[in-house]
């Protein structure tokens, strides 16, 4: 069996100790490695993602593999459907979490189904078990959070409705992962989705998300906030009128000392096509009124996001996610990964932009983050080059050091006075009943537009001159890869889901 690691290694001395950081990327005998989720247990490091068998049929599966605080690879698990079909997971809905046995807990998706799984593994990685759950009535089943009980576990995840909105809903299940209880939440005719959770005692469970207002309200999306006991119902529940309070919808919900809320979000600016995200911290009450707020010093756009926080040893939290370039064609990469250092004040510590090495100028996302007992970070997710992707793994210092000897410290954000070009393409909508627009912007020279299987077969082609709507309603429901390749040999990959 071949493994092979791409790495950079750095080794840093502070006073009293020694701290190896490094800077590496990896793969094992699979083209594709998207690790996209990451958490840290006992200074064991455990990536999340999906990754293609090496021999025929090739199918989709999830993969779960450990390293060691310093990087080394320790063991690995391939989790494939036994029924031939594509087992997925994203950054934005699946979870995994250490379960008291000493397992892990984790949620993904059976695509060819469009159905959600829950998945057991014990501590050697072998399956426990996988549970499918059967929905004949919506186009898809996320789930985004699993919560272990006494006597089971509190899945979370929304599912997208015969009316193309989303709607969320908790499953609770046994040990086995049998259901108990199921029950939607939020309204139907709107668009409502709880993105997060904490486990407040025994007895409360705190999700966060958002909720559309009614049409005819400028706001693309207003914060939401329900205290749910475990019986599935609502005990207390923050939902305001967008003209109420000044942000957004939340992502992130953790406490912040014993009378507030730590919420990381995002304020949506603009309409359509055109929408752009402006990222904010903020500080809750215990009553989830807003204390105080404030936006990244980080231009606005659709592609800047962090995509995972946690706290840190001395208070502060620490987010991981992706920002991209503000001069694309002038900068070493399109896309760099990003951390993000916030104080609980809502100060900005630091920020660090980061690419992988010997990756080229697609660059790379980072969708997890997690504390050692060293106190160093570790963060990870996945970098692209050109038909491989590349698992990616970063461990830094807690004054954000990584890429230098020298280094010890890290500038404080500050916004720049750049206007911030635009992008070399984008797709969208995602989910697609089957027809996509791929915008171009105006000028571009004239691309080549392909959709490809999970297996990498190209099942739809066409060059495109300038922005136009693609016809994929001959496709099949599930997931695939749109890649837009430009003359002068960049390319633009992305997921698109066949959701009809």
């Amino acid at each position: 069996m071949r493994y092979v690691f791409i790495l950079l290694w750095v080794g840093i001395s502070w006073p009293g100790v020694t701290q190896q950081v490094f800077n590496r990327v990896f793969t094992f005998e699979h083209p594709v490695n998207y690790h996209e989720n990451m958490i840290v247990h006992n200074d064991t490091i455990v990536g999340y993602g999906i990754t293609f068998e090496s021999a025929p049929p090739y199918r989709q599966c999830l993969f779960v593999a450990r390293f060691d605080s310093n990087g080394a690879f320790l063991d690995r698990r391939l989790i494939c459907d036994p029924l031939g079909g594509a087992f997925t997971m994203a950054i934005n809905w699946s979870e995994i979490v250490v379960t008291s046995d000493g397992g892990y807990a984790l949620t993904a998706s059976a695509f060819d189904r469009h159905d959600g799984l829950f998945v057991k593994l014990r501590n050697d990685l072998s399956i426990e078990f996988v549970q499918e759950y059967l929905d004949t009535v919506n186009f898809v089943e996320f789930y985004n959070a699993v919560i272990e009980l006494p006597d089971g576990y509190l899945l979370g995840g929304y599912v997208q409705t015969p009316n193309y909105l989303i709607e969320p809903f908790l499953r609770r299940v046994d040990k086995q992962g049998n259901t108990s209880w199921f029950s939607y939440y939020g309204e139907y005719e709107l668009r409502d989705v709880f993105t997060c959770n904490y486990r407040i005692n025994d007895t409360l469970i705190v999700f966060a998300g958002s909720h559309r207002p009614p049409p005819g309200t400028e706001a693309e999306h207003s914060p939401w906030v329900a205290l749910i006991n475990l019986d599935g119902e609502i005990v207390k529940e923050w939902r305001p009128h967008p003209s109420e309070v000044p942000i957004g919808g939340i992502l992130n919900i953790l406490p912040a000392g014993s009378d507030s809320w730590f919420i990381r979000g995002n304020n949506v600016v603009g309409e359509g096509p055109q929408y752009k995200y402006e990222p904010y911290f903020a500080i809750l009450d215990t009553n989830f009124q807003v204390k105080t707020w404030r936006p990244y010093d980080v231009p606005r756009s659709y592609l800047n996001y962090l995509w995972d926080i946690e706290p840190t040893s001395d208070g502060s939290f620490i987010a991981a996610g992706q920002v991209n370039a503000l001069d694309p064609n002038n900068e070493p990469a399109q896309v760099y990964g990003w951390l993000y250092k916030v104080s609980p004040g809502l100060d900005s510590l630091w920020s660090q932009r980061m690419i992988p090495p010997q990756i080229g100028t697609q660059g790379g996302y980072l969708g997890g983050v997690g504390v050692l007992s060293s106190g160093n970070m570790v963060a990870g997710g996945y970098a692209p080059l050109g038909n491989n992707v590349y698992g990616w793994l970063v461990k830094f210092t807690p004054d954000g050091c990584v890429d230098t000897i020298l280094c010890n410290s890290v500038p404080v954000w500050e916004a720049e006075e750049l206007e911030l070009r635009e992008q070399p393409a984008r797709v969208y909508p995602n989910p697609t009943a089957g027809r996509f627009f791929v915008e171009l912007p105006e000028g571009s020279n004239p691309v080549r537009v392909q959709v490809l299987a999970p297996d990498g077969r190209v099942v739809l082609e066409q060059t495109l001159a300038a922005s136009a709507e693609l016809d994929g309603t001959a496709l099949s429901r599930g997931l695939y890869y749109c890649r837009v390749l430009y003359p002068e040999g960049q390319q633009l990959i992305a997921k698109l889901m066949i959701s009809r």
